[in-house]
C-alpha cells in the first residue's frame, strides 16, 4: 500500500510540474518572442492570458469529469491537448496561432491539480489533506523554477521553438504515466457517480454556487496565486529587462528565487492547518503579508536589484498559502461534490491569473512609450493596484466558516 501511494504522489506530481512550467514560461519568453513576431505588451500579454482563460472555462467539465470519470483518465486524456498546443506553440508564427496554442495548453492543463487532489482523497485519510497537497503544490513548483534559469539558456542555445518541441515529449511521456500507474482509489473505483444523470451532477455545480463560505474562498482565490503569477508569468521579466537591463537568462536567474521561495512556502504551509488546527488561520498567515509586500515594492521608488529579488521571493513565499484555500473549500465539501468544488474555487485562482494578466496588460500598454518601453511608473501602479485588491478580498474572506482538520475524521476511499 505504502509503495502504491508513493508510485500515485510521484507521477502526479510529474504531472503537476509541466502543468506550473506551462503557467510561467511566457515571462522568459518575453523579450525573444516579442521581438520575433512584433508584438506590443497588450498582444503578449492577451496571448499568454489565453491559457489562463481556457484553463478556467475548463474547469466546470473537469469538474464534471473527474466526478464521473476519476483522476486517471481526465487528467491522461486532456494532457494530450497540451501535448498539441506545446507542438502549435513552437510552430507558431503568427499571434492568433499562439493564441490557439495557449488554448490548448490550458485546457490540456486544466484537470491536473485538482485531479491530483481528488486522486490524493482517495488515497490518504481526510486529516492530511493540506499537508499532502503540499506536497504536489511544492514539487509542481519545480516546473514554476525550470520556466526561469533553464528555460532562459534553453532560450539562448536551441531557441524557444527547439524548447517547446522538447516539451511537448515530455508532456507526453507525463500523459502515459499517469494512464499506465495511477489508479483512482487503492480498490476499484465505484461507478455510481457514473450513473447519475447529467442533469443531478449539473444540480451538484449549482449547489456548490450557492454556498456563501464557498463564495468568500472564491474572491479570496480570484487574487492571491494570480497576483504572483501575473509576475513569475508574465511581467517579472519585462519589470527586470526595463529597469535593470537584464538579459533573458538574467532574468531567469533573478526569477528563478521566486519558484524556489515557492517551493519552500508550500512545504511551509501545509502543515499550518494542523498547527493551528484552523485552515483559515493558515490562509490569513500568507495572503495579509502578500499583500502588504505587493504594496511596498509598488510603493518603493528606486529599490535596488538586490531588494527587488528579495520582494519577489517574498511574494512567491506567502503566495504560497493560496493552496490552503483549496483545502479550506474541500473540507467545507461533501465526498460526491468534491471533484466540482474543489474546481469551482480552482476557477477563482485561474480565472484570477487570466483576469490580471488581461487587465495588467492593458494598464501596462498605457504606459508604453513609443520604442515599446514600459515606464517604470506602469510596474509600480500594477503592483500597487494587485496588493491592494488582495487587502480587500482578504475583508470579504474573513466571515467564512472555518474548518478544524483534526476534528476530520474521513478515511482514504475503499
Amino acid at each position: 500500500m505504502h509503495l502504491q501511494r508513493f508510485l500515485v504522489l510521484s507521477v502526479l506530481c510529474l504531472a503537476a510540474m509541466v502543468s506550473q512550467f506551462y503557467r510561467a514560461a511566457n515571462s522568459v519568453l518575453a523579450a525573444p518572442v516579442m521581438a520575433d513576431l512584433s508584438l506590443p505588451p497588450a498582444a503578449y500579454g492577451g496571448m499568454t492570458a489565453a491559457f489562463f482563460v481556457a484553463f478556467m472555462l475548463t474547469q466546470v467539465p473537469a469538474g464534471i469529469l473527474l466526478d464521473r470519470y476519476g483522476p486517471r483518465l481526465t487528467i491522461s486524456g486532456l494532457l494530450l491537448f497540451a501535448v498539441a498546443g506545446a507542438l502549435l506553440f513552437a510552430a507558431g508564427d503568427r499571434l492568433v496561432v499562439l493564441i490557439a496554442a495557449r488554448v490548448l495548453l490550458g485546457v490540456g492543463c486544466a484537470a491536473v491539480i485538482m485531479g491530483a487532489f481528488i486522486a490524493i482523497s482517495g488515497w490518504f485519510p481526510a486529516r492530511h489533506f493540506a499537508l499532502i497537497s503540499s506536497v504536489i503544490i511544492s514539487t509542481s513548483h519545480l516546473g514554476n523554477l525550470l520556466a526561469t534559469a533553464p528555460l532562459g539558456y534553453s532560450v539562448e542555445t536551441v531557441g524557444w521553438r527547439g524548447s517547446f518541441v522538447a516539451l511537448a515529449g515530455v508532456t507526453l511521456v507525463a500523459s502515459l504515466l499517469v494512464y499506465l500507474l495511477v489508479r483512482d482509489t487503492p480498490r476499484p473505483r465505484s461507478r455510481q457517480a457514473s450513473r447519475s444523470s447529467w442533469s443531478e451532477t449539473l444540480k451538484g455545480s449549482l449547489s456548490i454556487l450557492k454556498m456563501r463560505d464557498i463564495q468568500r474562498a472564491f474572491v479570496l482565490a480570484l487574487v492571491g496565486y494570480p497576483s504572483m503569477i501575473t509576475i513569475l508569468g508574465l511581467w517579472g521579466g519585462p519589470y527586470l529587462q526595463t529597469r535593470f537591463g537584464l538579459t533573458s537568462a538574467q532574468v531567469g536567474e533573478v526569477l528563478l528565487v521566486m519558484p524556489a521561495s515557492s517551493l519552500v512556502g508550500a512545504l511551509c504551509f501545509g502543515p499550518l492547518d494542523q498547527l493551528f488546527n484552523s485552515r483559515k488561520r493558515a490562509v490569513l498567515a500568507g495572503i495579509v503579508p502578500l499583500g502588504l509586500l505587493l504594496l511596498a515594492l509598488g510603493i518603493h521608488p528606486a529599490p535596488s536589484l538586490t531588494l527587488v529579488t528579495l520582494f519577489l521571493g517574498a511574494i512567491a513565499f506567502f503566495s504560497a498559502a493560496s493552496m490552503l484555500i483549496i483545502a479550506h473549500g474541500r473540507g467545507l465539501l461533501p465526498d460526491h461534490l468534491a471533484g466540482r468544488g474543489i474546481t469551482t474555487i480552482n476557477i477563482g485562482i485561474i480565472g484570477g491569473a487570466a483576469l490580471f494578466q488581461l487587465c495588467s496588460s492593458l494598464l501596462l500598454d498605457a504606459y508604453t512609450g513609443s520604442q515599446g518601453v514600459i515606464a517604470d511608473a506602469g510596474f509600480r501602479v500594477l503592483f500597487t493596484t494587485m496588493g491592494s485588491l488582495v487587502l480587500l478580498a482578504v475583508l470579504v474572506y474573513l466571515p467564512a466558516r472555518d474548518v478544524h482538520p483534526r476534528q476530520l475524521t474521513g478515511k482514504p476511499s475503499a
